[in-house]
C-alpha cells in the first residue's frame, strides 16, 4: 500500500496563509495547544511538517524532534526557521509510512494528516504511527472535528467541509473521504483519548476543529 501520493511542496510558500484563512486561525490555534502534553527531553516525531511553527515551539521547549515529510521544500522552510534560531531538528524527506527508528517516542504528533488518504490508507496508517509511539506514550492529533448534536450540526460540517474536501482532491492533495472518527479509530490499535477540545471556526460548536490527545496503554 502506498502513501507517497500527497505531496504539498508546489503549496509550501503559502501552506500557512491558506490554512490560516480557511479556518480562521483554529488550524494554527490545535497545534499551539499541543506544547502543553510536550516535555523537556522528550523524543517527538512530527509525521509531516507543514509550516514548522508547533515543531519549533517543541524544541524551545527542550523536546528532541523529528520531522519526516515527502516535500523537501516544507523541511527546507522548517529547517531555515531551526537555523534562525541556532536550534536542532532531524529532518527526514520520506514517506513516514517506512520509518522504523531505533527507539520508541515518547510522543508523535500528526496534524492534519491522516485526513489526506481514504479511510482504509488512513486506518493502516494510523496503525503504524501508533506503532511509533512507547508504551504510556502520547499521540496528538488535530483534525476537522465531527459533527456535535444533530443532523443540522452535520449538514453545517458538511457545508464546510466537503468543498475544500472536493478541491484539495482535485488538485492531487488528498482522497475524497468524510470527517474520522478518532476514537473509533484508535482504541483497537490501544489507545486511549485522554482529552478533544474543539475549536469552533464561528459562533456555535459547528464547525470546528479539534486538538486531541490519546495515551498508549502501559
Amino acid at each position: 500500500m502506498r502513501f507517497d501520493s500527497y505531496s504539498y511542496r508546489s503549496i509550501a510558500r503559502v501552506y500557512d496563509f491558506l490554512a490560516a484563512v480557511y479556518s480562521r486561525g483554529q488550524i494554527g490555534a490545535t497545534k499551539r495547544m499541543q506544547i502543553d502534553s510536550i516535555q523537556t527531553g522528550n523524543r517527538v516525531l512530527y509525521a509531516g511538517a507543514g509550516a514548522g511553527s508547533e515543531i519549533l515551539m517543541a524544541a524551545r521547549f527542550g523536546a528532541r524532534v523529528t520531522s519526516i515529510d515527502l516535500a523537501q521544500e516544507m523541511l527546507d522552510r522548517v529547517a531555515s526557521r531551526f537555523a534562525r534560531e541556532g536550534l536542532s531538528c532531524e529532518m527526514i524527506c520520506g514517506d513516514v509510512s517506512s520509518h522504523k527508528p531505533d527507539e520508541l517516542y515518547d510522543v508523535v504528533v500528526v496534524n492534519y494528516f491522516l485526513n489526506l488518504f481514504d479511510l482504509e490508507h488512513a486506518r493502516v496508517m494510523a496503525r503504524h504511527l501508533c506503532s511509533l509511539v512507547r508504551p504510556g506514550g502520547k499521540l496528538l492529533l488535530t483534525d476537522f472535528a465531527r459533527p456535535s448534536g444533530g443532523p443540522i450540526a452535520a449538514l453545517i460540517c458538511e457545508v464546510y467541509y466537503r468543498p475544500i474536501n472536493w478541491i484539495a482532491w482535485a488538485l492531487g492533495f488528498c482522497a475524497l473521504h468524510p470527517i474520522l472518527d478518532y476514537e473509533r479509530l484508535l482504541e483497537p490499535m490501544g489507545f486511549r483519548i485522554h482529552s478533544a477540545r474543539r475549536f469552533p471556526v464561528l459562533i456555535g460548536a459547528n464547525p470546528a476543529y479539534v486538538s486531541i490527545v490519546a495515551e498508549r496503554n502501559p
